[in-house]
């Protein structure tokens, strides 16, 4: 009996253990659901919600007032430099209150580059505001500079007017537009940031724009081991045009044909600059004490005659100005034996881009910027140009040129 009532006892309390489970689980899921808010907090989740919302528009139509209103065409071109590298600025005599060689000495620095000319009241002004706009961001001397470019637009009697007005910032002379048709500005002053790591940020920038703007760029980390981004290194190659291929090996330099070429970077035109709107480059590298490269002259002049419309010929030497000219002296070359431009670089920018152990050596870059052939100028005959000729003008039928776009209005109006 005992047996029994002590059985029966261990079923209850197993019964109760296994009907208590069940509970205990639906009681441990209960404990593990987040606790239900109250109305209350519910209102107050949604009314900051929205203050979050019209905070975040606020700043958003604030920030509308960092930029100018310009034109459609203006703002596209004004546009498209942004995320690459500042171009490069202009030779050393074309600068005023400028100590540094170029816009690569500025790293770690915020620039404010602010087009103008000093041939209306609007471009007069436009420098100084730039400077007192970037002053207000109120950031230590060392952290910013602001750079001044002259646009084509009546830049001959420019330093006159600029001695005039003292202007105290730094200033480029833009005589060929070349850089103000990479910034893709024309007539109209814009003002653009350029961040530390050299990369334009901002265009057509208002001055509530460059002063909040500079704050912004200001505060962000430098690293020196981070190169600005170059633009002409994303062309892409239109493969839908066919170029002529070419299956001699090059034997001096780095073959890249069919690859994007380099920027033309030249610090200095010893005669006038070239007109390379829609045109074939053909770019010779070459030097005054180099007999052959003497002796391909006459070539490329020829070159240059022959195709007025459809080629656009220089010789690019890495000589200073004074080795330059004292061998022009020695070998008795004077301006007038060359129909086509001469440049000097003595960094060897383009020559190094292509890696070029001896000259003379040519290079052809259709209006693309793709390079098409390299080799000896000499071979540059007949055939090779005329195919080359045929293609490019396919090309710029398609409107694969940079020279269609609304980002080279200088280069155009010089034509």
């Amino acid at each position: 009996m005992r047996l029994t009532t002590l059985s029966n006892r261990a079923l209850l309390v197993s019964l109760a253990l296994t009907c208590a489970s069940p509970l205990s689980s639906a009681l441990a899921q209960d404990n593990s659901k987040p606790p239900v808010r109250d109305p209350a907090a519910q209102r107050q989740a949604a009314k900051d919600a929205k203050e979050s919302e019209r905070a975040a528009k606020d700043a958003a139509r604030a920030k509308l007032k960092w930029f100018e209103k310009v034109d459609k065409d203006d703002k596209a071109a004004a546009d498209a430099p942004l995320g690459f590298a500042m171009p490069a600025l202009p030779a050393a005599d074309e600068r005023i209150n400028a100590d540094f060689k170029d816009i690569a000495d500025l790293r770690g620095k915020v620039v404010v580059v602010q087009t103008f000319t000093t041939k209306n009241a609007a471009g007069l002004i436009a420098p100084e505001e730039a400077r007192v706009a970037a002053e207000a961001a109120k950031l230590k001397t060392d952290d910013f500079v602001v750079i001044a470019v002259h646009t084509p637009e009546g830049v001959d009697k420019a330093k006159a007017a600029i001695e005039k007005r003292k202007y105290t910032m730094a200033v480029v002379l833009d005589s060929d537009g070349t850089l103000c048709d990479e910034l893709g500005a024309f007539r109209r002053p814009l003002a653009y940031l350029v961040d530390r790591q050299g990369n334009v940020r901002y265009s057509c920038l208002s001055a509530e724009g460059i002063t909040n703007g500079l704050k912004e760029l200001a505060a962000e980390t430098f690293d020196a081991t981070v190169e600005a981004k170059k633009r002409d290194a994303i062309i892409a190659v239109d493969t839908s045009v066919p170029f002529p291929q070419f299956s001699e090996p090059v034997s001096n330099g780095v073959d890249l044909r069919g690859k994007p070429g380099p920027a033309l970077v030249v610090k200095k035109w010893w005669n006038a600059a070239p007109n390379l709107n829609g045109k074939l480059a053909v770019v010779d590298f070459w030097a005054t004490w180099c007999k052959p490269c003497r002796e391909s002259i006459p070539h490329l002049n020829d070159l240059a005659r022959s195709y007025p419309n459809d080629v656009a010929c220089m010789g690019i030497t890495d000589e200073s100005s004074s080795n330059f000219d004292e061998g022009c002296l020695k070998h008795k070359l004077k301006k007038g034996d060359f129909e086509y431009a001469v440049g000097l670089d003595s960094d060897a920018t383009m020559k190094g881009f292509f890696k070029i152990g001896g000259i003379p050596c040519a290079v052809v870059i259709s209006s693309d910027g793709i390079v098409r052939w390299q080799g000896h100028p000499m071979s540059l005959n007949a055939g090779v140009i005329d195919s080359l000729v045929a293609a490019n003008r396919s090309l710029l039928t398609k409107g694969g040129s940079a020279g269609n776009t609304t980002a080279n209005r200088w280069s155009k109006a010089k034509r």
